[in-house]
């Protein structure tokens, strides 16, 4: 009996199989195909997006924007054209409300070209905040433009069920790849200037200046006279 090739199988005792009958050449090496490049690729990128991904759902800060510093930094005053924005609730007053509460949510995001071959570089939480905030404003734009209304008024930030009511800053929540800009507002008809809440007050003119004599010592002198007494008549002769 030829010696057979010992196995193991766990919880049994090593057992001997015997070799097949005209089977005694040496078996060859299994040779193993190698893993396609492309497959590597794609399993290494998916490790590596499921290792961003945990990351980049835990980040969330907390930003107060400037409206005014984000609209010079976007594209706010072009998209808007001739319709009138304010923000803060106060301002919900002004026109004629054409469609109440309207909420819109921008995202800004990070793009290829802002990366390029480093990965490792990113626009600031104060760029992608601009960018969600560019994109709310696109979205109030045309839903303003579809009711015919000439203003946004009374604009708010909603987060979570909370209002940031602040007629200069709204609310951006950053993440690690995204920001998100969630906004509502009155859609209205009519002008928006803040009306004058009770006349001005009508302020007196100033009192006319007492006139002040001057020093004696600053008076100037007498002019000369530039005239010369006409002489006596002569008298006349007696006959």
């Amino acid at each position: 009996m030829r010696a057979g090739r010992a196995f193991a199988l766990p919880g049994h005792p090593v057992a001997v199989a015997a070799d097949p009958p005209g089977k005694g050449l040496p078996m060859k090496h299994a040779r193993l195909r190698p893993f396609p490049r492309t497959a590597a690729a794609a399993a290494l990128a998916a490790a590596a997006l499921a290792g961003l991904a945990p990351s980049a759902q835990a980040r969330n800060v907390r930003l107060m924007e400037s409206v005014s510093d984000s609209t010079r930094a976007s594209k706010a005053h072009e998209i808007l054209g001739d319709i009138s924005m304010r923000f803060g609730g106060a301002s919900a007053r002004l026109g004629q409300v054409v469609r109440p509460d309207v909420t819109v949510v921008g995202e800004g995001s990070t793009q290829l070209h802002d990366v390029g071959e480093n990965d490792g570089v990113r626009p600031s939480d104060h760029d992608l905040c601009a960018r969600a905030f560019e994109a709310a404003v696109t979205k109030f734009a045309f839903a303003a433009r579809d009711a015919h209304a000439t203003a946004i008024v009374g604009v708010v930030s909603v987060n979570d069920g909370r209002v940031f009511d602040d007629p200069d800053h709204f609310e951006c929540r950053a993440g690690t790849l995204k920001a998100k800009v969630t906004l509502r507002g009155q859609l209205v008809r009519g002008p928006v200037d803040v009306p004058v809440a009770s006349p001005p007050v009508s302020i007196a003119p100033p009192p006319a200046p007492i006139p002040v004599a001057p020093a004696p010592d600053l008076v100037p002198p007498a002019p000369a006279p530039t005239f010369q007494p006409l002489p006596p008549a002569p008298s006349p002769s007696p006959n």
